[in-house]
């Protein structure tokens, strides 16, 4: 395994976001950890980190000044504060590359570090964890104009994403439907390497008893345009129950508020809020929905699958359920589809037989397996 001298690939991994912490935070965490049971990781260069298995001498972390500048990012809507701290990241981690094989860096991240890096020898993978940059910015356009807003990312922050996937040798990607949309925009496929993401099935578990309660679906995750919740929203009013509950688990995005205004006095609806640990939501939940507009894999489906739920999805959400299986893939926008999908898994008592699938396909995608992989697939490139 590895390069010519007999000794492990030597990869450099690069991420300007908080290492170990949620959403791709996570995702780069077990990604490395992966690459270091396995003896392939040089480095971890990230914004800052959460201590975790690998050891703190594989870390250098930007720090304070990160920390600082996305908080600042975290409330500016136009998106260009994002734009300059991934850029100021970008300009800090260059300076701090290290001989290695392999330069991994995640999406708008890595410009400078790219070129670098290839200056250095280094075979180079961006890591795209969301659609190609030109399909998501149209998709997302449109869908936010459908609900009479405007959706705002910098045109730069576009070009440099795409500079970076021109430059890099290949793009990492976890789903068919990222694939499908870096094929639409004329992208080359034998640049593309697919890797689904993971789950914690240790900590994501179905509950030990079920206990009696109404029927219940569970969304987790941002609550706004982008995840699909206004047709949630209209597909549980059009379903009429009295006796069931819609929990949405998350914070509710400024452009929502308007649209759930009209909602809250649907029976059943319960805003949860934020949860750092959402383990025993999923716990109390039958049915786990998910109308996402765009996403790259969404963790929470692999999170829902692993605690014995069905899952009620779409194709844009990239997760692993398969349709008839472990719940069911419906069209974006379509809430009759919705509706249909939710009121089958109750009326055909569809939940167990289907939750047990969820579980047992959750544990074909643990990040053990996601970590194996991507080792797999660098040990030949040094």
């Amino acid at each position: 395994m590895g390069t010519q001298s007999g000794q492990a690939v030597r990869v450099l991994y690069s991420i300007g976001s908080k290492f170990g912490g949620g959403g791709i935070g996570t995702i780069a965490y077990y990604g490395a950890l992966g690459l270091y049971r396995h003896g392939m990781l040089q480095r971890v260069l990230c914004g800052f980190y959460r201590p975790g298995e690998i050891p703190r001498e594989k870390i250098r972390a930007l720090g304070l000044p990160d920390r600082i500048l996305r908080k600042l990012a975290s409330m500016d809507p136009s998106g260009w504060l994002w734009h300059l701290q991934a850029a100021l990241f970008d300009a800090w981690a260059s300076r701090h590359l290290e001989p290695a094989d392999v330069l991994h860096v995640w999406g708008n991240y890595g410009l400078r570090s790219l070129r670098r890096a290839r200056g250095m020898g280094m075979v180079t993978v961006v890591e795209r964890a969301s659609a190609h940059p030109v399909y998501q910015a149209r998709l997302l356009k449109e869908e936010f104009s459908n609900w009479g807003l405007s959706f705002q990312i910098p045109q730069a922050t576009i070009q440099r994403g795409l500079a970076e996937m021109a430059l890099a040798d290949y793009v990492l990607i976890p789903s068919d439907f990222v694939r499908q949309s870096f094929l639409e925009e004329g992208f080359p496929e034998k640049k593309l390497i697919q890797i689904p993401f993971g789950v914690d099935i240790t900590r994501f578990r179905p509950p030990e008893s079920l206990a009696i309660k109404p029927f219940r679906a569970l969304f987790v995750g941002q609550i706004g345009i982008r995840k699909g919740v206004p047709y949630l929203l209209e597909a549980w009013q059009r379903l009429g129950w009295r006796d069931a509950e819609l929990w949405l688990v998350g914070r509710v995005l400024p452009e929502c508020r308007p649209i759930l205004q009209r909602y809250l006095d649907l029976p059943g609806l319960r805003l949860i809020g934020h949860l750092d640990d959402p383990v025993a939501a999923y716990q109390q939940a039958d049915v786990f929905v998910f109308p996402s507009i765009e996403e790259g894999s969404a963790l929470v489906t692999y999170e829902a699958l692993a605690c014995g739920l069905p899952v009620v999805t779409t194709p844009n959400a990239g997760s692993v359920v398969r349709n008839g299986v472990e719940g069911f893939i419906v069209p974006i926008r379509d809430v009759e589809a919705l509706a249909a999908a939710v009121e089958r898994l109750r009326a055909e008592r569809l939940q167990r037989e289907m939750g047990r699938a969820a579980r047992a396909r959750a544990e074909e995608f643990t990040w053990k397996e996601h970590g194996e992989k991507l080792s797999c697939v660098y040990a030949p490139l040094g």
